[in-house]
C-alpha cells in the first residue's frame, strides 16, 4: 500500500475539519422509476462439451416499499471535494504488493477467510503480474502460484468453500484458476486463442461459470469438473455473472449501448426484456432469491451535458416479474460492485464523480438509499503525473457470511501511481 494507510489517516483529519466548517450540499431529487419490463422470452445458443471459439456471430419500484433519496448527510466545502467519510469504515493494511497494483474483486467465505485479487507491478510499459491476496482473520497475505503462468490481471474471484474458490484473468489468452485448498490448477478455456476474455467468474454447486468476449460477440461458459462448454452465445458484451439456487444471471451491454440481461435455468436461456437506457452498461449482479434480483453499472457521459462529462449511476431491480430501474441519491458515478444480506440490507460500491478520491457505497434497507463514503486516499497535488492520480478508480465489495461485516478492495491512481487498497465495515 506504499503508505496509503497513513496518509488517508492524515486526510481523514483535513476532511473532517473542512467539512465542518463548509456548506451543506444539496441533496438530489427524483423518484423510483424510470420505465420496466419482462421478459422477451428469447434463447441463446447452445454448444458441446469444450469452449471453442466460435466465429460465427451470435444472432421496481423497489421490494418492500418505494426508495427515496436519503443521504447521511455528507457536508462538504464544495461537491468536489471531500465528503466526510464514515467512521464504519476503517482502512486494512493489505498485503504489500509492488507498485501499480489494484485489487478488482473480492469474496468472503467467512469471517477468517476472504478473498481479493487484482494485480500488482504494472507500469505504461508492462501488463504486470496477477494479484491474489487472502485474509486468514488476522492478516492479508499473498497467496502464490500464479505469478509465473502468462497471466497479467485477475479480474474475478468466487468461492464456494475454502477449497472450492475460482479466479478468472487474462493474459496473452483468458486464463481461470482453482484453489482445491492446497493448490491452483491453471486453465485455458478458449485454448490459445489470443482474442477472447474473460470478465467474471461465479463458483456454483462444484462447478463454475463464467463470463466473457470475443470477436463474435459475448460468451458463457460452464465448468462442469471434466471440462468448459459452451452455454451460451449472445451480442454485445457481458461484464458480470451469479449463479445460486439452481439460477444464472450474467449482465453487460447490448450491441446498441443498453443493458443487457440473461437468465438460465436448468440449461434454458432467455434474454430479459429490461429498460432501453441508452448507453446503459451493467457492471454487476447478484440474486438475493428468484424472485429478487440486483444489478448496477453506469450510462455513459452525455457529452451534450452542462459542465465537466461524469457518466450517471444505473441501478435495475428485478422483482419476479419485471425489471424496473431504480433512482439512488448520487446523480454522476459509476457503480461496480455489489452484495446483500437480505431484501432489507443491499450494499452497492462505487464512485460519486463529485467526490472521486473516495470510495462510494449506497445501502437500501427496504424502503430507503442512505450513502456512505471511505476515507480520502489523496489529495491532488501540483504538477502531478496524471489528472486522475488522486481518484479512486474501482470499487469492489462482500458480504461475510454469517455476520453483518463487509469488506470492500480497490485502487486509486492510474498507471505507474497506481495502488490498491482494502476497506472493512
Amino acid at each position: 500500500m506504499r503508505g496509503l494507510r497513513a496518509a488517508a489517516i492524515v486526510i481523514v483529519g483535513v476532511s473532517l475539519v473542512t467539512a465542518c466548517g463548509g456548506r451543506t450540499a444539496p441533496a438530489p431529487t427524483g423518484g423510483p422509476t424510470a420505465g420496466s419490463a419482462g421478459s422477451t422470452g428469447s434463447t441463446g445458443s447452445t454448444g458441446g462439451r469444450s469452449a471453442v471459439p466460435d466465429p460465427t456471430p451470435a444472432g421496481s419500484p423497489s421490494p418492500g416499499g418505494t426508495p427515496t433519496e436519503t443521504p447521511t448527510g455528507a457536508t462538504t466545502e464544495a461537491a468536489t471535494e471531500a465528503a466526510v467519510p464514515s467512521a464504519a469504515w476503517k482502512v486494512s493494511e493489505p498485503a504489500r504488493l509492488p507498485t501499480s497494483s489494484a485489487l478488482l474483486d473480492v469474496a468472503a467465505i467467512g469471517p477468517r477467510d476472504v478473498w481479493a485479487v487484482g494485480f500488482q507491478a504494472g507500469a505504461e510499459d508492462r501488463e504486470g503480474a496477477p494479484a491474489v491476496v487472502r485474509w486468514d482473520g488476522a492478516r492479508w497475505r499473498e497467496v502464490p502460484g500464479l505469478t509465473d503462468r502468462d497471466v497479467y490481471h485477475l479480474v474475478g474471484v468466487s468461492a464456494g468453500g475454502p477449497g472450492d474458490v475460482w479466479v478468472a484473468g487474462n493474459g496473452a489468452n483468458a486464463f481461470a484458476a482453482h484453489w482445491d485448498g492446497r493448490r491452483w490448477t491453471g486453465l485455458r478455456p478458449f485454448g490459445v486463442a489470443e482474442d477472447y476474455r474473460l470478465t467474471d467468474v461465479a463458483a456454483a454447486g462444484g462447478g463454475a461459470w463464467f463470463t466473457g468476449n470475443g470477436p463474435s460477440g459475448a460468451v458463457l461458459l460452464e465448468w462442469d469438473g471434466r471440462g468448459f462448454a459452451n452455454a451460451l452465445k449472445s451480442d454485445g458484451t457481458l461484464e458480470a455473472i451469479t449463479a445460486k439456487q439452481g439460477h444464472v444471471w450474467a449482465v453487460g451491454s447490448q450491441e446498441e449501448r443498453t443493458p443487457l440481461v440473461w437468465h438460465g435455468v436448468s440449461g434454458s436461456w432467455e434474454k430479459q426484456r429490461v429498460p432501453a437506457i441508452g448507453g446503459g452498461t451493467l457492471r454487476r449482479v447478484w440474486q438475493i432469491s428468484p424472485s429478487d434480483v440486483w444489478a448496477v453499472g453506469e450510462v455513459a457521459a452525455d457529452p451534450g451535458e452542462p459542465g465537466p462529462p461524469a457518466p450517471r449511476p444505473l441501478v435495475l431491480h428485478w422483482d419476479g416479474s419485471r425489471w424496473t430501474r431504480v433512482e439512488v441519491p448520487v446523480p454522476r458515478g459509476t457503480l461496480h460492485g455489489l452484495t446483500a444480506f437480505g431484501p432489507g440490507d443491499v450494499w452497492i460500491g462505487g464512485v460519486d464523480a463529485d467526490h472521486p478520491g473516495q470510495a462510494l457505497f449506497l445501502r437500501f434497507d427496504g424502503t430507503t438509499w442512505s450513502r456512505e463514503y471511505g476515507p480520502l486516499f489523496r489529495s491532488p497535488r501540483q504538477n502531478q503525473q496524471y489528472e486522475e492520480t488522486d481518484d479512486v478508480g474501482r470499487v469492489g465489495v462482500a458480504r461475510v457470511p454469517g455476520t453483518t461485516a463487509l469488506w470492500a478492495v480497490g485502487s486509486v491512481g492510474v498507471g505507474d501511481d497506481e495502488d490498491d487498497f482494502v476497506l472493512r465495515r
